[in-house]
Parts: structure tokens; C-alpha cells; sequence
């Protein structure tokens, strides 16, 4: 009896020690796996191809007319048709003066040159900031600015007559001593530097695109087949008045307004897709013009009432369908050629921009490391294309929070594993 009794107590013990020794280490597991970054793939958290276009508000406005605005800033060289003449989409209808446009290009290609030596250079004196080697000693105090003058007056009297007074040469970083902390400092105030250098550079890349754009677009051509119904004198005409006509023989014109953060975006001769709302038909359509200024009209605000629109014309060759006054919907493609279900959007939480530029914390071989990332903004305020840097099977973690650092070991788990 006693023997069952004893079997019966030794049977208990042993269950209640696998239990304590399984809590033991199911928390010691859970403990480890909270201090876990989460990582998932990105295939899991792209959003896709289809989000790559720009939706915008429109109406049709009337039958297909090209009416082309000249600034008074320009100057109209040569016209190629008069009033009355029929032409053909892509025929010569007049050229601006290409000389200030030339020599805006010389300025800008100019100024590009100029922000690249300063980039070059600064990121030269960044490489030196970092192979500096820190001193363990307290850094050498300079002389006293009592003590320096007193030192160049002295050299000067010593002069002989006739010998030049030699000029002060200033130290190089890298023959001055440098604490660890000093050394970081300097990196780190470089690294800012170099940031703007390159901000700079990349603004006048863009404004040297615009210049050859305009050149390249110094020839105005008919973007439709028709009639040129009107067309100014060049010495003399009216800027705040259409310079000149073209109605088309079929379509119609659109108009269209566009946010003030995608209008840099929509440029003439983008191609577009017009949708019907009354008769559900769809067809393609082109930007004619975009407008300048934003529009006081209230249609062009029916998006965020606390953002500018701007009006833009668009023609589309096909009438039957679309009546003059209804209202379309407009959508352009923004993928780039090339592009395919493999484009990676992500959301805009999951991608952090500093001095550096952007990134992602991504897992390498199993700890968050940084990963730069090149990105290009989209026509969705929450979202944002990766162009480069990232692959669908990559794994990355929400970049914020106690779990959002670098060097934390990852899991694809979660929630810890149950303590038992």
C-alpha cells in the first residue's frame, strides 16, 4: 500500500516538475521573443501595380479646339500657317525665339556643373571627417587670440626689408587631434552639408530638364487634325488672348483640374484615359495645356478643399458618347515603362528619411540592419514607390518604437509560442 501511495506521490512530483521546468522555459522563450523585432515579407505589404495612376475631376467642355496661350515673356520667331488653314496633327503651326532659351540652358547646365564641384567637395571633406583616427588625449588648445597677434606682429618685425611676411597656413583636419565625440560631431554636421549639396544638385538637375524642355518644345505643333480658326500678329498680339486656334474636325475638349502636390506630375502630351460617367464609355484622351495659376472655379475644388487645383484642357478624339457639360472621370498612368506586377509600393510608415535619405529596417541574417532605399512619390498621400533597394522577398519592420532598431534580432512570429 505504501509502495502505490509512494508510486502515486513520485507520479505527481514528476508531472508538476514538467510543468514548472515547461513555464520555465515556454517565459524564458517568450521573454526572448519579445525582444523581437517583427519582420514580414515585402510581398505581404506591397500594394501593388494598380495604384500607379492619378485620378483626376473633370467635364466636357466643348467640341475639340486647341486654343494656345503665348507669354508675353516669349517671343513668337517665325508662323508656318494662317487663319483658315487645315492641318494635320503633329504640322508646324509657329516657333518661338530660341536665343533666351539657349541661353537659359547655358545657365542652368552652368549651375549644375557648379553644385556637382560642391557635392565633390564636400563629400571629399565628409571621407576625411571619417578616417579621422580620435585621440585619447584632450584635444590641444590653440594660443590665445592675445598670444597669436603678439606672435604675427613679432614675425613681422623680424621681417628683413624686401622679404614678405609669410602667410598663416590653417591645419588640415587631419593633422589636428580630435576627441571620438569631436570626430562625430564633425561627421554628423558634414553629413547635413552634404545632404543639402545634394538637395541643391538635384533641384538644378530638374530645372536644366525644364530648360531643354522648353528648347526642345520651341516648335508648337497641332495636336489634333483641323482647322486654324485664328492666329495673332507675332509683333503684335494679345498674351492674356489665345495666340492660336486649331478646332479639331472630331472629340471634344475636356477640362480637368489637378491637386497641387500631382501637378508637377501632368505634363503636355501626357496621354490619359477619359470615362464617361452618363454612358459608361471609356477612351483615351492627351493633355493640350496646363494652367499656371491655381482656379477660382468650384469644380476644381472637389478634392481636399485645402489644397489649390489647377485646370488643365485635354482633347479627346471621340464626341459620341461624351456631351458638353457632363461630367468624366480622368486617370493617367503614372508606372514607368518598363514597369510590371513586381513594382513595390509601400506605406509611407514603413519608410524613414534622415540627413542620409530614406530606408527600411530590413533583416540580415537575423537582425534589423538599415537599408537605403530609393523612392518616388505616388498619387496617394499614404503610400510610396520603391525603385530601388528592395526586393518582394526581402523582410522589413515597422521602423518605429521600441522594436524599430538597428541590431535587434528579428521573428516572423507575431505572438511568442504558447508556454506549453
Amino acid at each position: 500500500m505504501k509502495n502505490k501511495k509512494l508510486k502515486k506521490w513520485l507520479i505527481i512530483i514528476g508531472v508538476c516538475v514538467v510543468l514548472i521546468v515547461g513555464i520555465i522555459f515556454g517565459v524564458i522563450a517568450l521573454n526572448q521573443n519579445s525582444r523581437r523585432a517583427y519582420v514580414q515579407p515585402v510581398s505581404d505589404l506591397n500594394m501593388g501595380y494598380e495604384s500607379a495612376s492619378q485620378a483626376f475631376s473633370g467635364r466636357v467642355a466643348e467640341s475639340a479646339q486647341d486654343k494656345i496661350l503665348v507669354s508675353s515673356e516669349k517671343k513668337v520667331d517665325e508662323v508656318f500657317v494662317s487663319k483658315g488653314d487645315k492641318v494635320k496633327k503633329g504640322d508646324k503651326l509657329f516657333q518661338y525665339d530660341t536665343r533666351l532659351l539657349e541661353l537659359s540652358l547655358e545657365e542652368k547646365q552652368l549651375t549644375v556643373n557648379i553644385n556637382e564641384t560642391t557635392l565633390s567637395n564636400e563629400k571629399q571633406k565628409l571621407e576625411a571627417y571619417q578616417n579621422i583616427v580620435p585621440s585619447t588625449e584632450p584635444p590641444t588648445e590653440e594660443p590665445a587670440p592675445e598670444e597669436s597677434v603678439a606672435a604675427d606682429a613679432t614675425a613681422a618685425a623680424d621681417a628683413t626689408e624686401g622679404e614678405a611676411v609669410p602667410e598663416k597656413v590653417e591645419e588640415s583636419s587631419a593633422a589636428k587631434t580630435y576627441t571620438a565625440q569631436e570626430k562625430a560631431d564633425l561627421i554628423a554636421d558634414q553629413q547635413i552639408v552634404v545632404s543639402r549639396a545634394q538637395t541643391a544638385l538635384d533641384s538644378s538637375k530638374e530645372e536644366l530638364e525644364e530648360a531643354q524642355q522648353a528648347l526642345d518644345e520651341a516648335v508648337v505643333t497641332a495636336k489634333m487634325d483641323g482647322t486654324v480658326s485664328d492666329i495673332q500678329d507675332p509683333d503684335n498680339f494679345d498674351s492674356s488672348a489665345p495666340f492660336c486656334i486649331v478646332v479639331g474636325d472630331t472629340g471634344v475638349t475636356v477640362k480637368g483640374y489637378v491637386g497641387e502636390f500631382d501637378y508637377a506630375d501632368l505634363h503636355v502630351g501626357d496621354k490619359l484615359t477619359v470615362s464617361s460617367y452618363m454612358n459608361d464609355i471609356q477612351t483615351s484622351g492627351e493633355v493640350l495645356s496646363i494652367g499656371d495659376y491655381p482656379t477660382d472655379a468650384q469644380s476644381g475644388g472637389s478634392g481636399n478643399q485645402n489644397t489649390s487645383y489647377y485646370e488643365f484642357t485635354a482633347f479627346v478624339d471621340q464626341s459620341e458618347g461624351f456631351d458638353i457639360g457632363e461630367d468624366v472621370q480622368i486617370a493617367k498612368d503614372t508606372s514607368e515603362e518598363g514597369e510590371s506586377s513586381d513594382t513595390i509600393m509601400l506605406s509611407k510608415a514603413y519608410v524613414r528619411t534622415d540627413s542620409k535619405g530614406s530606408y527600411v529596417l530590413k533583416d540580415v541574417n537575423g537582425k534589423l540592419q538599415r537599408q537605403d532605399v530609393k523612392t518616388k512619390k505616388t498619387s496617394g498621400s499614404d503610400y510610396i514607390r520603391i525603385t530601388e533597394g528592395l526586393s518582394m522577398d526581402d523582410l522589413i519592420a515597422f521602423p518605429y518604437g521600441s522594436k524599430g532598431k538597428e541590431g535587434l534580432p528579428t521573428t516572423t512570429e507575431e505572438q511568442g509560442p504558447s508556454i506549453f
